[in-house]
């Protein structure tokens, strides 16, 4: 038996090795449509076409799967382009550009199929909490530039001004106090999915529903949330019990 030296076995898995993607990406802007083009796409700038990403509308939360297509060079005040499909999917309104968020991911075969046949692939709607993070990193819209308009002034005449009255001094009314808002309740509804005794699976598992994974001593729990309220929670349930995990269940933690 040949045994290879060890940069030759490293070479030999590196040609075989598919592309790594750009897992990194957490991309939120604005973006605009895509003038026609069926099904739900995306165009953007860093992402490979034939390549998929999540995409979340950052005004309502609402998320989506789409494929990457080539198109042409975006503007610099824009991070991606929607197909009008994938607009419709995200409930975005008629407006010329709309805040999301785009991550690239790796879906199931079973969804990919699903998105090159024109269907929808939706995700779990993103949490307040993280909506209100995601706000703060959009980029500061600079306010049009109003043209000036010249127009011919004849040179004023001279006149006496007679100096304004001074107006009696007014007492200064002093402010009323307002009550500090009481501090909302932490998001802390969760819905369990599993617990797994490998933290590599369960790092998996979280990853494909778009959740968290909690250790609890030697078993890791695969979560979707947090969510606001249970009702929320519930909903989230319900879509994961049709997507096949029947034995999710809606959990609160302390």
């Amino acid at each position: 038996m040949t045994i290879l030296p060890p940069l030759v076995l490293l070479a030999a898995v590196a040609q075989d090795a598919p592309p790594v993607s750009p897992a990194r990406l957490d991309d939120v802007g604005m973006a605009s449509r895509v003038a026609g083009g069926p099904g739900v796409f995306v165009v953007h700038r860093s992402l490979a076409p034939g390549s998929f990403a999540e995409v979340t509308s950052v005004d309502t939360g609402a998320t989506i799967l789409a494929e990457v297509r080539s198109g042409a060079a975006l503007p610099p005040d824009r991070v991606a382009e929607l197909s009008t499909a994938a607009a419709a999917a995200l409930g975005l309104a008629d407006a010329p550009l709309v805040p999301v968020r785009v991550r690239p991911i790796v879906p199931t075969p079973q969804d990919q199929t699903v998105l090159r046949a024109g269907g929808v692939v939706r995700r779990l709607d993103t949490p307040q909490s993280l909506l209100v993070a995601l706000r703060r990193r959009l980029p500061v819209m600079a306010p049009p530039v109003r043209e000036l308009v010249r127009t011919s002034v004849a040179p004023p005449t001279a006149t006496v001004e007679t100096p304004p009255a001074q107006p009696t001094p007014r007492p200064i009314p002093r402010p009323t106090p307002v009550a500090a808002p009481a501090p909302q309740p932490a998001d802390r509804w969760f819905v369990q999915v599993a617990a797994l005794s490998d933290a590599t699976r369960a790092q998996a598992l979280a990853k494909s529903i778009g959740g968290v994974v909690r250790r609890v001593g030697t078993l890791y729990r695969v979560q979707a949330g947090p969510f606001a309220t249970r009702a929320a929670a519930d909903t989230a349930r319900a879509s994961l019990a049709r997507r096949g995990f029947g034995d999710a269940r809606t959990t609160q933690q302390d």
